[in-house]
């Protein structure tokens, strides 16, 4: 009999217990979490961070576009709270239907857009987890129709007003002089302004009318009965179809005459009262502001346009003159309608339909108040479209730099230093638009370099500075369409990118490497004792920068047609600059050179005293 013996093989065996079940479930649920993270980050690249609210609508989630929507949907235009004016024991209600306030939907929805950007990243988180929870909601600015509310404040004071009459004698008879009393319309205005902007809405609102009282001037004795006769009866100037009315008292009447027979216009006094006039009569029309899907080539209504008005002064004067060398009691009010350049009625006609040019830079890096900035200075272009042959200027569309606008403290170019100021970063905005308009091949109407070769922008000789309101940058539109310009900004990439969307010219733009001469180098270092540092401390506020001078050409084949531009650009050199503590051993350094001084004389490229760091 066959035995057959089985021996049995030893494997090792990996023993597996609680602790790596939980280490391996902890590493899929971090994967999973950090997968989920990423996803949220992207699906919200240009989406609002979804739970928030703008006025309690819900607008997480959406574009910019799509929120717009659904604020102008939910909160249209809204009649103001109920106003009261009054004085000395009378009342005069407003009619509110009439002045009217609507909501300040593009800059609420683009706070909105903002929400969970801000900030360092523990920052950024806390308020997409805060908006994800429900408290994120932002409370859209009111906007008044102030020329309106302005011109129901006038008709008020029209009632109360009374001008001091000078004392006449004529023609056998005395008018004795009359105290008067002047309303100060734009005082009351601002303080109803203000009381609208806090009332709780619905409550009622009070404003008293700011008086000055005024002293007649003395008794004259006329010699002829003419401009001091007509001058005894009102004269009222209407407008039917706006609605408008302005009356003159027969003191007021006085004024605008010559001492003459017959009565003639003073016309300089009556242009003056009729430009005052304006004042309370003119709006401005709103362009559009407008929105690209790069996927469907389909262009929305971020905002609507508004037609303006305005007082044709000189129609008006002619008007007035003729009634007065008539004796007629009434003079016609000329109002003209004001079209938008960029009208939402007309998008189809506009040629938005495909992209036109694009720049593009990088602020990896940057303090969290340079990515504030540079958020906030580039959502004020987001939708901004530029008519046919219209002059783009960077400092119209982004206003005041300064806190009040929304901008914070940072690094800025201020004289020969770089220092701490408001609006640092706001540069990489308008270099990023430089760019775009320079590869587009757009004719630069004005634009300048930094002072010294800034590290951000990469290569020199492309960058451009501002400085509101007197350093702009400034393009024209020559393509014959309507010009749409969209920013993109990627915070978490530090990136910024300008597309321009239009309709785009046969023409092929080429721009050389930039070519560097006159290199020089920076100045010696400066120490400047500061006493918050302590012996032998020290702290490098400024670094060395070679001065230089860098060309670029841009060549432009255009209809068969080739032409060459040079763009210059001047940088000065830049010391380094250390802060010391008292005692600290500071190293010999040469008198300062006048360097900067040097370089704003040679020419226009030169740097104002005082701009925008990068």
């Amino acid at each position: 009999m066959q035995t057959i013996s089985y021996q049995t093989s030893k494997r090792s065996r990996i023993k597996t217990g609680p602790a790596d079940f939980a280490a391996l479930f902890a590493l899929v649920l971090v994967i999973t979490l950090l997968g989920a993270f990423l996803f949220w980050q992207y699906w919200h690249a240009d989406r609002i961070y979804s739970g928030v609210t703008i006025g309690g609508i819900p607008v997480g989630g959406m574009t910019r576009a799509a929120a717009m929507a659904a604020v102008e949907r939910g909160l249209a235009r809204q009649s103001l709270s109920p106003i009261t004016v009054a004085y000395a024991g009378r009342q005069w209600p407003v009619a509110t239907g009439q002045v009217m306030a609507s909501a300040d939907a593009l800059a609420a929805v683009n706070e909105a857009y903002l929400v969970g950007r801000q900030g360092d990243t523990l920052t950024r988180l806390a308020a997409q987890l805060g908006a994800a929870l429900g408290q994120a909601d932002v409370e859209p600015a009111l906007d008044l129709d102030v020329p309106q509310l302005r011109y129901a404040l006038s008709q008020i004071a029209a009632d109360v007003r009374t001008p001091a009459q000078r004392g006449v004698q004529v023609a056998g008879f005395t008018v004795p002089p009359q105290p008067g009393v002047d309303v100060d319309v734009e005082m009351t205005l601002e303080g109803l302004a203000a009381q609208l902007e806090d009332a709780v809405k619905g409550a009622p609102v009070t404003a008293e009318l700011a008086v000055v009282p005024l002293e007649p001037p003395p008794v004259v004795e006329a010699t002829s009965a003419g401009a001091e006769t007509l001058a005894l009866t009102p004269l009222i100037l209407r407008d039917a179809r706006f609605g408008y009315e302005f009356a003159l008292d027969p003191a007021a009447v006085q004024t605008l005459l010559y001492s003459s027979v017959p009565p003639r216009l003073d016309e300089d006094r009556a242009r003056a009262l009729l430009e005052q006039w304006a004042e309370q009569i003119d709006i401005a029309p709103a362009d559009a502001r407008l929105r690209f899907d790069p996927n469907s080539s389909a262009v929305s209504v971020m905002q609507p346009s508004r037609s303006g008005r305005k007082l044709d002064v000189d129609g008006t004067l002619a008007s007035l003159r003729e009634s007065v060398e008539k004796g007629a009691m009434t003079a016609a009010l000329i109002i003209q309608d004001v079209s938008p350049a960029v009208d939402s009625n007309r998008v189809a006609e506009m040629g938005i339909r495909e992209l036109v040019a694009s720049g593009t830079t990088y602020f990896a890096g940057s303090s969290p108040a340079r990515v504030r900035n540079i958020e906030v200075a580039a959502e004020k272009f987001d939708g901004h479209v530029i008519p046919p042959g219209g002059i783009f200027s960077f400092n119209e569309v982004v206003e005041d730099v300064s806190s009040a606008n929304g901008f914070e403290d940072s690094l800025i170019i201020w004289g020969d230093r770089t220092a701490v100021g408001v609006g640092g970063g706001v540069c990489q905005v308008s270099t990023t638009v430089f760019r775009a308009a320079y590869a587009g091949g757009f004719p630069i109407v004005e634009r300048y370099n930094h002072g010294y070769v800034v590290d951000w922008y990469g290569e020199p000789g492309l960058d451009a500075t501002i400085y509101t309101p007197s350093v702009d940058l400034r393009f024209r539109n020559d393509t014959g369409a309507y010009l749409l310009i969209q920013p993109v900004v990627n915070g978490t990439g530090g990136t910024i990118t300008f597309n321009f969307y239009g309709t785009k010219p046969d023409r092929q733009v080429t721009i050389s490497e930039p070519e560097i001469a006159d290199v020089s180098p920076p100045p010696e270092p400066l120490y400047e004792v500061d006493e918050s540092l302590a012996l032998d401390e020290r702290r490098q506020v400024d670094w060395a920068k070679e001065g230089m001078t860098v060309t670029v050409t841009r060549t432009i084949v255009e209809n068969g047609e080739t032409r060459t531009e040079t763009l210059r650009s001047k940088y000065q050199p830049w010391r380094a600059v250390y802060l010391v503590g008292p005692g600290t051993e500071i190293p010999a350094t040469p008198t300062p050179s006048a360097t900067a001084e040097a370089v704003e004389e040679e020419g226009s490229e030169a740097m104002p005293a005082s701009t925008p760091s990068p």
